[in-house]
């Protein structure tokens, strides 16, 4: 019985033979048109071949052998015999694979081409894809299996397998589908090309813009064990949810406003303060969803806050400005008025009563007359005199008032 194994180039081989040999150990490399010597041990005492110098070392206690850095002309059969007696073999891939990337819940296609027979019935398609050397998907005669947890996701086309095409499509990646794939036509006899594809699983990236008051939805991607973490502006990253097992944890800064339905995690109120990533872990702790956030209005209400405050505090100063500039006048006024006063008092001179003049008694009061009637000329009345200062201060009294 031989066994089969896959190493990708650059890597390491092991092979595994469960014997014992008390003699002289050899193991050797095969193929079509090479047969070189890999290890011969004596007692203990081994000795490299010359193609295999430095790369190939035997296990203490036991018949297994570690291959390192796999060139890929290391492909082929690998023989172990005990005093020229057969007692393990080994077939080596070695495999240049094609990296396909894709993210969780998304689809992706793992590319693989072989050459096929045009006209092949349905029922005799045979094809097998591997995943770590566990199956994948098969084809044989027609009829379709599939492995554990591919059942539905996993799908190839019999009539493109007629053109050459093997291609496998994953429906709903998740992170456990990452890994090696390889593909085969004729069930195990023979790979197509590329000999192997790595798809690599990334995290789904998402990005929302929320309103101040809104609330968030998360998508957890399954019933499993999650963790919802949140790194904001101060880059401390803080534990928003998390499931393992039965038991669920909710930090208590969010106990009040979060929510789990349907496999989405539900955050409500949205503040200035929820604006960052939102990262989701599964129970691997590898990332599986990252979700960036900013809360907008409250950066505009700030915004207009910074610029309500210098123009409210112009506003105040136009107003002292303008208070300023008119009070000085009142002042100046009054304490004109308190000089001119001042100077009536000390320069007091007497105001003349005025003059009666005679008219008859029908144009005066009937009252008694307060002075003689005496005839007078007719002149223009003599006005009253009145101080300079007197009529000055009247002048600016009346304006002030």
């Amino acid at each position: 019985m031989s066994s089969p194994v896959a190493v990708k180039v650059g890597d390491t081989a092991i092979f595994t033979c469960n014997k014992t040999c008390d003699g002289h150990l050899l193991w050797t490399f095969k193929t079509d048109n090479e047969n070189l010597e890999v290890l011969k041990c004596v007692k203990e005492n081994c000795t490299e071949g010359n193609n295999f110098k430095d790369r190939v070392s035997l296990k203490p206690g036991a018949l297994s052998v570690a291959l390192y850095t796999v060139l890929y002309n290391d492909e082929g059969w690998y023989i172990v015999t005990c005093n020229s007696t057969f007692l393990c073999s080994f077939h080596l891939e070695a495999l240049v694979p094609t990296t396909v990337s894709a993210p969780v819940r998304g689809n992706v296609t793992l590319p693989c081409y072989a050459r096929t027979e045009k006209q092949m019935p349905d029922d005799a398609v045979n094809i097998l894809w591997k995943k770590d050397d566990h199956m994948v998907l098969k084809v044989q005669k027609g009829m379709t299996t599939y492995g554990l947890g591919f059942t539905g996701r996993a799908l190839v086309s019999l009539p493109r397998y007629k053109d050459g095409n093997l291609s496998l499509n994953i429906f709903g990646v998740t992170t456990s589908d990452k890994g090696l794939y390889r593909c085969y036509h004729r069930i195990e006899d023979e790979h197509g090309y590329p000999g192997s594809v790595t798809l690599n699983v990334t995290a789904h990236q998402k990005f929302h813009a929320k309103k101040f008051g809104e609330n968030l939805t998360l998508d957890l991607f399954g019933p499993e064990g999650v963790e919802v973490m949140f790194t904001g502006h101060n880059a401390a990253e803080t534990v928003v949810w998390s499931v393992t097992g039965n038991n669920t944890t909710c930090s208590s800064d969010y106990s009040h406003r979060v929510s789990v339905v349907n496999d989405f995690l539900v955050l409500r109120d949205l503040t200035s303060s929820d604006t960052g990533t939102f990262t989701v872990r599964d129970k691997m702790g590898d990332v599986i969803g990252v979700n960036t956030v900013t809360v907008e209005g409250v950066t505009q209400r700030h915004h207009y806050i910074a610029m309500f405050v210098p123009i409210g505090f112009i506003l105040i100063c136009l107003i002292l400005w303008c208070r300023f500039h008119r009070q000085p006048r009142a002042w100046q006024y009054l304490c004109n008025y308190n000089v001119i006063q001042s100077a009536v008092d000390i320069n007091p001179e007497p105001l003349r009563e005025p003059a009666c003049i005679g008219l008859s008694q029908q144009e005066t009061n009937p009252e008694p007359d307060v002075c003689p009637r005496t005839p007078v000329e007719e002149t223009m009345p003599e006005p009253e005199r009145t101080t300079e200062k007197q009529d000055y201060t009247e002048e600016y009294i009346g304006e002030t008032i």
